[in-house]
């Protein structure tokens, strides 16, 4: 009988290691999900006056992990923008806009960050009231994509709820974008400046 046992003992062990060393790498723990909305707030500057312009991103959701060496991180985050939700008060102004972007085509803004070193955002834009944060973001408006350079700051965490502001400029021509002129006098400018508002409810896990 104690011959059975420790065959069956050893052929246990057996299948057991040679699943494991079958296997893949482990994916990092998850540590917390994250749901989140954001409020965006853009200028476009012009030769006449400047227009104040807002939007509201479609609620999103991401995973709170850690990565190989136990550091909370976001592996992957998509945030999309409805162009048919951009106003800027004024009909024929968001007609236009909406024609520059081709709504009908490409109705959607997409943005996404990949590998978000959370620690590292909590440290740099806890420096005091001008601590910021640098994330870069792969933009795409149109069938166009480009890396955008933001920063984070203004980080508040209270619970689980967590506000930050994001703000980054988008380059008109860098996305292939001609913006309308009125009679070819008055002219947009090729810089906007985008600030979204973040807020994020983090269910964690132990």
């Amino acid at each position: 009988m104690e011959i059975r046992a420790a065959q069956f003992l050893a052929t246990l062990i057996a299948v057991l290691f040679s699943a494991y060393a079958g296997a893949g790498p482990a994916d990092p723990p998850v540590s917390g999900t994250i749901r989140g909305a954001c409020d965006i707030a853009f200028i476009v500057t012009s030769t006449l006056h400047d227009v104040s312009g807002s939007a509201h991103c479609l609620p999103f959701a991401a995973v709170l992990a850690r990565d190989a060496a136990g550091r909370q991180v976001i592996p992957s985050v998509e945030v999309e923008v409805p162009v048919a939700g951009m106003d800027t008060r004024n009909r024929s102004r968001d007609g236009q806009m909406r024609e520059m972007f081709r709504s009908e085509r490409f109705p959607r803004i997409h943005a996404a960050a990949h590998d978000v070193d959370v620690e590292r955002l909590r440290v740099e834009t806890g420096k005091g009231r001008e601590g910021i944060a640098s994330i870069d973001l792969l933009l795409r408006i149109r069938d166009v994509e480009r890396k955008v350079r933001a920063t984070a700051s203004n980080l508040k965490e209270s619970g689980d709820r967590v506000t930050f502001d994001l703000e980054f400029p988008v380059s008109l021509g860098e996305f292939d974008l001609k913006a309308p002129s009125v009679l070819g006098i008055i002219r947009v400018g090729d810089k906007v400046p985008v600030k979204a508002t973040f807020t994020l409810t983090v269910s964690r896990s132990p």
